[in-house]
């Protein structure tokens, strides 16, 4: 009884070892307070410590150029750069605009699909961090309310 008590004990220390050694594995702490409640693009910037990225066309931005609803505006962000280490997420017109940081490991796919919250029409930002240079691509979103354009 002992010895499979003694192997249970090793193997979930094993793996919490390897959980909590994982630099792929984003922790509430390693959330950077001050990025997230900036309340522009050029204080995220700041915060996080990064120079202005430079536009790039390798970063496909997928979002409706109309949204009916600014609590659920879909995105699909692709990254065709090599060594993706970070994708930020901006909506530049929001109180608070840094709407996601993901950090990537060497093994991840620069690729990713959210739901995200617009307060207004605004411009979606996406800022990669490849190969250490940043590198940022823009869309517009119209945002409507109850699904009736004015005018």
């Amino acid at each position: 009884m002992s010895d499979r008590r003694g192997f249970l004990a090793l193997a979930a220390t094993a793996l919490l070892a390897r959980f909590l050694g994982n630099p792929g594995v984003a922790w509430a702490s390693d959330r950077n307070v001050n990025a997230f409640s900036a309340h522009s693009p050029e204080s995220v910037y700041s915060a996080l410590g990064l120079p202005a990225p430079a536009e790039s066309a390798s970063i496909v931005i997928q979002v409706p150029d109309v949204a009916e609803n600014g609590a659920q505006v879909p995105v699909e962000v692709s990254v065709h750069l090599p060594r993706v280490q970070r994708i930020l997420l901006i909506g530049e017109r929001n109180l608070f605009p840094l709407l996601a940081d993901i950090r990537l490991s060497e093994r991840s796919q620069p690729w990713f699909d959210a739901r995200v919250k617009l307060a207004e029409s605004s411009r979606i930002r996406v800022v990669a961090e490849a190969d250490g240079r940043l590198f940022t691509a823009s869309r517009s979103v119209r945002v409507i309310v109850g699904g009736c354009l004015p005018g």
